[in-house]
């Protein structure tokens, strides 16, 4: 019974094959150890047996010589009998007359002092021959000698030279192993570079791995290199493609700008975000004059003026980043450019130097007498986007422009927190949330569209004068002043605290910012610190911006590899006008991406996007990655998300 349990146990263990090749070893090591000493110990019998019926047969010649030329008195045979029989450590010495009586005998019955166990001396027992002399009185027999040396001496001497051939195989067992071992790894090196590439093939990583020089692995890593060199290739080619169509649907052909229509997507997108606190700015720039371009001096002209006049204001918000966070320029219609800000304090400030700006690139124009005015206004928290464009028109409408002049009109209708007004109180009271755990996590779930619960996406809400306010709220001056990472940390620590004792059975989803992504010491304490909770860590996927995985790209292929080896998953979130320029996005085993509100708000309305969105879904699918929208709330929208491929929705 026991033994039906343990073939049944073994046919349902799983064995690798390095396992199989080391049981196979070792039996081969321990037959050849156990028949080298079996062999050369039955070859020492032989031997043994083979010199003692000798030494019987020569002392029995010897003996019987001696006899015959001595007189045969019954003394003197006994007297030589006896002495040689006490000299030569035999069994038994016996002269029989030619009728077989016994004439002299002597034999030897004490028991040896032998360390040879009584086992071995049972199966190696030496049956040796005794030695035949015959004994001659003048011409006449006188009788037969017989000879039989005693075997336990070499018996004693064969269980020694058995024990020095059995620690001496041993050793040299030992030492075939450790060689064997390093045989054996340099053998199936190869193979854990075909299991280490099969497996991130399972975790939806398509790398490649060198071509090892054993023929067998050779034929299986080409196979394998080349089914990563396809994914490689149809990767690419879908990448430049849906490239191609993004730029072409959601930017200005002359310009390169964005779009009117995709800027009012982002605009709305922001709106929606600003629904909590408000923190934003927008700006518009009208070309006054700008057909005169074309009339006066000519089209090809007009069109530099155009390129020249959206490469300078590009060049001013990339000098001027530490005014704001985010900044998103278009152009919407022939001659007007709008700017939003994102996190911006003075506008007016911006303002002064774009009129700088703006006044020496108009007097090159001078005789065509070109005016560039702007204006501008802080979003309030219940603008729709219709309010805030219709504001900054009518800004541009009542300024009284003349020709050739720079001028700015501003709406100082700045919303003031009901908290903090300054840097150090905001940073003062995160970090007093912060130390003193007056914090709650915020849970958002990520639904398929049959209703199934893919994840939970957590959020960090902070307890500031009292109250509990949302990330959307503090999120921007926690960037600010340079917080993220402690916020990051902070929700950690709480996701341990309140999942550690019972794991969920959906993933969770923690957000990780750009700040605790390029700090390695935060990173890494948020690594150790998760490690100590497998069971945890495997349902944690990380939230990781789209724009951190293009600029940091080896950073953050080194964090999905730790992700990875800690058991945990990671997803882009805010995907968008940056997701093909990913380079070798199938090597990084990304568990989901989570497409930006700005392309799911009304996508039913929009063909452009449609496409560019039914070929994310396509590429990601190729892979193995899932694909949900962000923010979007329409049916309609919802409707046409499920016909283009997505997984699911985050209804925030």
């Amino acid at each position: 019974m026991a033994s039906f349990s343990l073939s049944k146990y073994l046919k349902k263990r799983k064995i690798t094959l390095r396992q199989e090749l080391w049981i196979a070893l070792l039996i081969v090591i321990f037959v050849g150890f156990i028949s080298s000493v079996l062999i050369s110990t039955n070859s020492a019998k032989s031997y043994f047996s083979t010199q003692l019926y000798l030494k019987n047969v020569d002392n029995a010649s010897s003996l019987a010589l001696m006899i015959s030329q001595l007189d045969k008195d019954p003394v003197e045979l006994e007297l030589l009998v006896s002495a040689t029989f006490d000299t030569g450590h035999y069994k038994r010495i016996e002269l029989q007359d030619p009728n077989g009586e016994v004439i002299v005998k002597r034999t030897f019955t004490d028991e040896l002092k032998a360390t040879a166990p009584q086992w071995f001396r049972s199966i190696y027992a030496l049956n040796v021959e005794p030695g035949v002399g015959q004994v001659n009185d003048g011409w006449q027999q006188f009788g037969t000698l017989f000879i039989e040396s005693h075997s336990q001496y070499a018996e004693q001497a064969l269980w020694e030279s058995a024990l020095k051939l059995f620690f001496s195989f041993l050793i040299v067992a030992f030492f075939a192993c450790i060689v064997s071992a390093y045989f054996l790894s340099r053998i199936l090196k190869p193979l854990d570079d075909v299991v280490y590439q099969a497996n991130a093939f399972g975790e939806k990583r398509f790398i490649k791995s060198s071509v090892p020089r054993t023929f067998e692995f050779a034929r299986l890593v080409q196979s394998m290199n080349q089914l990563s060199t396809r994914f490689s290739r149809i990767i690419k080619e879908d990448n430049k493609r849906l490239e191609e169509l993004r730029f072409k649907s959601q930017h200005d052909e002359l310009t390169g700008l964005a779009n009117r229509e995709y800027f009012g997507a982002t605009l709305e997108a922001h709106l929606q975000k600003s629904k909590d606190h408000a923190h934003g700015a927008l700006f518009l720039f009208r070309v006054v004059n700008l057909d005169r371009v074309s009339e006066e001096v000519g089209r090809v002209e007009m069109v530099n003026f155009l390129r020249r006049f959206s490469q300078m204001l590009v060049s001013f918000l990339e000098s001027n980043q530490e005014h704001f966070s985010e900044n998103y320029i278009a152009r919407i219609s022939h001659s007007d450019f709008t700017v939003l800000f994102s996190d911006i304090d003075n506008i007016q400030a911006i303002s002064e130097r774009i009129l700088l700006m703006h006044q020496s690139f108009v007097e090159e124009y001078k005789n065509v007498k070109l005016a560039i005015p702007h204006s501008c206004t802080y979003i309030q928290k219940d603008d729709t986007r219709f309010d805030v464009l219709k504001r900054v028109d009518e800004l541009l409408k009542a300024g009284n422009i003349k020709q050739g002049v720079v001028r700015a009109k501003i709406v100082e209708n700045k919303q003031k927190s009901n908290l903090f007004d300054d840097a150090d109180s905001w940073k003062s009271e995160i970090e007093s949330a912060l130390d003193n755990q007056t914090l709650e996590i915020n849970t958002y779930p990520v639904m398929s569209f049959s209703g199934q619960l893919i994840q939970s996406q957590l959020g960090l809400s902070l307890e500031l004068g009292g109250k509990l306010y949302r990330a959307s709220y503090y999120y921007q001056w926690a960037n600010r002043l340079k917080l993220l990472a402690r916020l990051d940390w902070g929700l950690i620590k709480a996701l341990v605290a309140q999942y550690n004792a019972e794991p969920p059975s959906e993933l969770i989803s923690v957000e990780l910012s750009a700040q605790t992504l390029l700090d390695d010491a935060a990173l890494a304490s948020i690594l150790t610190y998760l490690s100590a909770f497998p069971d945890l860590a495997s349902k944690i996927c990380f939230d990781i911006r789209e724009s951190i995985a293009v600029s940091e790209i080896e950073i953050f292929k080194d964090f999905c590899e730790q992700a990875r080896c800690m058991g945990a998953k990671v997803a882009l979130k805010r995907v968008g006008p940056e997701f093909t320029k990913i380079n070798k996005i199938q090597e990084f085993g990304l568990e989901m991406i989570k497409v930006d509100s700005v392309y799911g708000h009304n996508i039913s309305y929009s063909q452009d996007n449609q496409t560019f969105l039914r070929g994310v879904c396509t590429l990601a699918h190729s892979i193995g990655i899932k694909v949900v929208a962000q923010g979007v709330t329409s049916q309609d929208d919802i409707d046409t998300l499920i016909n283009l491929g997505f997984d699911g929705v985050i209804k925030e």
